[in-house]
Order: C-alpha cells, then structure tokens, then sequence
C-alpha cells in the first residue's frame, strides 16, 4: 500500500500520552494502525536486520595473524644458541574464488526485498482484517440501534394493547405475544452489545491500544464504495501490484544466484599466507643471524564433487524449478481470489440495493398499512406483529450485505495488492 507511515514504538497495554484517542473514521483508524501495531513494527524491524546482512554476506573473511616462537632448546631457552631458533610472524587471508562474494551479496539482497515484500503483504492483509473488524462492529451498532427501534415500537404497541384489553377489545392472547416478542428482542440486543463489545475489543488490540479503551468510531453512511476498474484490468493489476507475488520473483532470483553459487563451488578457494622468522645472531650456521621470508598459497581440491558439489548444483537446479511453480500456484490463486472476490462484490451491491430501493420501503409500507388496517379492525393482530417483525429483518439483512459489501471490497484491496482509492478512476465498472 502506498503512502503508509513507519510504525512507530507504541507498547501494547501501556497508556501512551501522545496518542489521539479521539472519534476518528475508518482511515483515520487505518493510519493509526500502521504507526502502532507491534506486528508492522516487527516486520519493519526484520527488514532492517536483512539490510544489515548485505555487507556481511558480501564481506570477505578477516585475515588471520599468528605468532610462534620455534625450536627453542629445552635445556638452556635461548634465542641465539642454535640457527634453528626464531620468531615467526604469519599473515594469512583467505580469498573466495572471483564471483562467489558477489553472488552471496545479490543472495542477500534478494531476501531483503523478501522481507520488504512480505511487510506490504502482511501489511495488506492486516489492512484488511482490520477494516472487517470495523465493519462488523459499525454492523453490531447499526443493528443494536434497529433493534432498540423496534423494541421502542413494540413497548407502545404492547401499552396500547393492554389498555385495549383492559376495556375488552383485544384479546390476551394480542398481549402475550407481543411480550414474548418484545422479550426476544431484548435478548437480540444483549447480544448485539455483547458482539460490539467484543469487536471494539479487537479493534483495541490491532491499535494496539491499552486495553479497554473506549472506542470512539464515526460509523459510515450507507454509501457503497466503487469499484473504477473491470475484472480484465483488476487481474492485470493484481499481477503487478500484489506484493506476495513480487516477493516470489525475488525467491526465484535467490534460487538462481543459489544455482550459480553452488556451481562456483566446483571452483577452489584460495588461502595467501606470507610470513616473517626472526632470527638472533649465531656463531652457527651458513647464514648468521639472517631473517627469512616466506610466502604461499592454499588451495581447496574439490575430489568429492560426485557427492558434494554436484548434488549442491542438482539440489538448487531444483529449488529454482520449485520456486518458478510455487510463482504459477501463487499466480493462479490470486487471480481466483480477484474473480471470487470481485464477483461476491457485486452480489453484495445488488442485494444492498434492491433491500434500499424496494424491500424496505415496501415493508415499512406494509407495516404502515396493517397497523392502520388494524384499528380499523380489517385485518387481525398477528397481520400487525408478522409486518413488525418482518421490517425489523430486511433493515438488518440490509445492513449486513452493505458492511458485507465493504468487507468484500476491503478484501478485493488486499487481493490487488493497492486500496480502490489509489487507482485512477475509469467509468465505475461496480
């Protein structure tokens, strides 16, 4: 996702002065949860330590100094009894056949714009769990509100019954029922609260907020949110722009610079020394008192390469074969989700519309009308309770596919790998 902020140092169940808990909308919620929540910061906190490894894969060994003191007598130590007797100093440095250190540094690139990618992924996906969250709990508020409305016109309902039955013009029976009703939606809105209680809890948790902080959200119109791009051009966008796929061109490419190492591998190493022996005068020897130098090579002899280095090689030509199909899997599976997705979008908005269009008026209509029939004692009482308890479902099912809508379209970001917002605006195909 573009224009995200750097999480910041928030520590979860610790009142933090600076933080702004004040009512805010979805985005505003959604830039407060990439500053605070532990996870990004974890994420963003491997992608440094795999920074870091850059120059350390692509470093060469440190050289190595040795000091010796050689062929001392036993019996009387002296440096200058014998020309045999020395100091030795020696400087050795081992040096990596030419192209392994690079192919090491490209390794180790290559798995830190892993971790990059593997941060906007889990970074999308955490952007989508959490506004499925907030629409859960702005659905529970919603319905806790219908709810409580019903409830409202069942207790006048209920008061204008008994004093009916009071003066004998109803039935007991009109009472009872609307009681039992009433009852059972009290229960519905026990729930409702309970459910909102438990989703603001979470939603407290991804802000990584102390914990029962209230939760102040600015719950949204039921506006559904477009969709500017049709399904060809979101696939297209979804292969550019989805972060789990670029990271699988990146593990290809680590695959391959592993191939091409594991091949440089049947090539020797070579380890330079150079040394410096240190020499006292000596009434002994051709040469007396003289210092020496020396200096050589070491090298590696590859002779196990039937069982070594060639099965190196064989085993990464595998892993690049592995990785190109696990990008295939990958791919085929993101374009379904866009499809699966994009479709479930569109269901979600014609059901929305046609229960705000028509089912809903017609059941307020409906309920209007039975309860006129009522007191003019043409249709009976059960005519009046069923149009209620009717109005109350289709404005919850309403509701539900308008947050579900939304929670689809959240999703379908998270799919494409960049939010609607971001995408240029082409006729409104949703």
């Amino acid at each position: 996702m573009g224009g995200q902020k750097t999480p910041g140092n928030g520590v979860y169940g610790v009142a933090q002065p600076d933080r702004d808990y004040s009512e805010k909308n979805l985005e505003g919620l959604v830039e407060e949860l990439l500053e605070y929540n532990p996870l990004l910061q974890s994420l963003v906190a491997k992608i440094n330590a795999s920074r870091a490894f850059i120059p350390q894969a692509s470093a060469p060994d440190d050289p190595r100094l040795s000091f010796e003191a050689s062929n001392i007598p036993v019996g009387d130590p002296s440096f200058s009894r014998t020309p045999m007797t020395g100091m030795q100093i020696y400087l050795r440095q081992k040096v990596p056949f030419p192209g392994k250190l690079r192919l090491k540094k490209k390794i180790a690139e290559s798995r830190a714009t892993q971790a990059e990618d593997e941060h906007l992924e889990r970074l999308n996906q955490l952007v989508a769990e959490f506004k499925g969250a907030a629409h859960d709990y702005s659905y529970a508020i919603n319905a806790a509100d219908i709810s409580r409305k019903t409830i409202g016109r069942l207790q006048a309902l209920t008061k204008a019954l008994e004093a009916k039955y009071a003066v004998g013009e109803v039935p007991q029976q009109d009472v009872l029922k609307t009681k039992v009703e009433l009852s059972k939606m009290h229960e519905r809105l026990i729930r409702q609260d309970r459910m909102a209680d438990k989703l603001a809890s979470r939603i407290n948790t991804l802000l990584n907020r102390p914990a029962k902080t209230p939760l102040k959200v600015v719950v949204p119109k039921n506006t559904l949110t477009g969709v500017p791009y049709g399904l060809d051009d979101l696939r297209n966008i979804a292969r550019h722009s989805r972060h789990w796929l670029n990271r699988a061109d990146k593990v290809i490419d680590e695959a391959e610079h592993r191939y091409k190492l594991a091949r440089k591998e049947l090539l020797p190493d070579f380890d330079f020394s150079a040394g410096y022996r240190i020499r006292s005068n000596s009434i002994e020897g051709p040469v007396l008192g003289e210092d020496f130098f020396s200096a050589g090579v070491i090298i590696n002899i590859p002779v196990w390469t039937t069982r070594k280095q060639d099965k190196r090689v064989e085993q990464t030509r595998y892993l690049v074969a592995a990785a190109k199909k696990e990008k295939e899997a990958l791919v085929q599976e993101t374009i379904y989700q866009v499809e699966k997705l994009f479709l479930e979008v569109a269901q979600r908005k014609e059901q929305y519309e046609l229960y705000h269009s028509r089912i809903v008026p017609e059941s307020e209509a409906a309920l209007v009308s039975s309860r006129r029939s009522y007191e003019a004692n043409e249709v009976d009482y059960l005519n009046v309770i069923t149009n209620e308890l009717n109005l109350f479902q289709v404005q919850l099912l309403m509701h539900q596919y308008y947050f579900e809508h939304e929670k689809k379209i959240a999703e379908l970001e998270m799919a494409i790998g960049k939010p609607l917002a971001q995408l240029p605006f082409a006729g409104g195909a949703l």
